[in-house]
């Protein structure tokens, strides 16, 4: 249940109109560690709560970071000055929130929603023992037809509509799987500024809506049992994927290592991760390249090489594609 006996209010901006950021030499050295190079940042630190916001504007929506820690028991009231399709992703604890027709709704520790929100406050009770950290995506509702033109999966977010509900329009949380955590990672460590980081924080935002939206195109699907026995073995597979981004294998050469059925790998890892092997190889190895591209450290014919491109051209015309460069 959703306490109603809290009664410090503290404002949360999910989306600002106008922006006037900190000078993060005045921050406290000790949160130094938690900023991002290329974000803008606020705090607002009092007897009852610090609040430090990360926000980057990117081309067709905005990315915010939150780090709550309450000092006392408060109210949470995030506020939307402009109609926003929000993607939430939820760490660290659980949350109740309330909507004007005193409805709650669990943001469950780990696990993601998509919230259509119209301009004004929402009521979230947070108990001085919880700490909290959320990233969340805004996306305008004008921009979602030119995102569904060029990644037509994402019609299945329903986000067809804006304004004809004011709440959450999944029926069902979405998982933070390890897709998920692997590019959050990428956005919370992301060290590059200006143009590096707009293309950079743009595609693992993209990536983090393709994958919800491919959660939501399997959501009627049960899993496999066959996925269920190989879970462990499923999950060593992604790690392997995610720290070997130079490494090609032909999925029979996967199946094997891992002791997968052949027949049923390709399935079994979409179940799991939302996305193909194909595609998450592709991306982990985009971006172990544009990170050595962008450091300027490796002779890019050494790159090639080293990722088994025969052709430097070939690579680089790959980063660019995927990167929107």
């Amino acid at each position: 249940m959703c306490p109603s006996i809290y009664k410090v209010n503290k404002l949360l901006f999910l989306e600002r109109i106008r922006h006037a950021y900190m000078d993060p030499g005045n921050l406290q050295t000790e949160l130094h560690s938690l900023l991002i190079p290329e974000a803008g940042i606020y705090f607002r630190q009092d007897a009852e709560c610090d609040i430090l916001s990360q926000h980057v504007q990117l081309p067709l929506f905005s990315l915010w970071i939150n780090d709550i820690f309450p000092k006392k028991d408060i109210v949470l009231r995030p506020f939307t000055p402009v109609p926003t399709y929000t993607l939430h992703f939820m760490f660290e604890d659980s949350l109740w929130t309330q909507s004007r027709q005193n409805q709650e709704y669990l943001l469950e520790e780990r696990e993601c929603n998509l919230f259509s929100l119209k301009p004004g406050l929402h009521k979230i009770p947070m108990a001085k023992s919880k700490k909290i950290l959320s990233l969340h995506i805004n996306i305008d509702p004008a921009a979602v037809p030119a995102l569904i033109q060029q990644y037509p999966v994402l019609q299945s977010l329903e986000m067809s509509e804006p304004g004809s509900i004011n709440g959450p329009v999944n029926q069902h949380s979405y998982h933070i799987n390890p897709t998920c955590d692997f590019l959050i990672r990428q956005i919370l460590t992301c060290h590059y500024t200006g143009a590096d980081a707009q293309r950079f924080l743009y595609r693992c935002c993209v990536d983090l809506l393709l994958n919800i939206a491919e959660q939501q195109a399997m959501a009627s699907q049960l899993l496999l049992f066959s996925t269920v026995i190989n879970g462990g073995a499923y999950h060593d597979l992604f790690k392997y994927l995610e720290t070997h981004p130079y490494k090609y294998h032909l999925a029979g050469e996967l199946a094997y290592m891992f002791e997968i059925p052949a027949a049923e790998l390709a399935h079994g890892f979409r179940q799991l991760f939302a996305i193909s092997i194909d595609d998450f190889t592709h991306m982990a190895k985009m971006i172990f390249v544009y990170d050595r591209m962008a450091s300027k450290i490796f002779p890019l014919p050494l790159l090639a090489e080293t990722v088994g491109y025969n052709d430097v051209s070939v690579m680089v015309s790959d980063v660019e594609t995927f990167y929107g460069q």
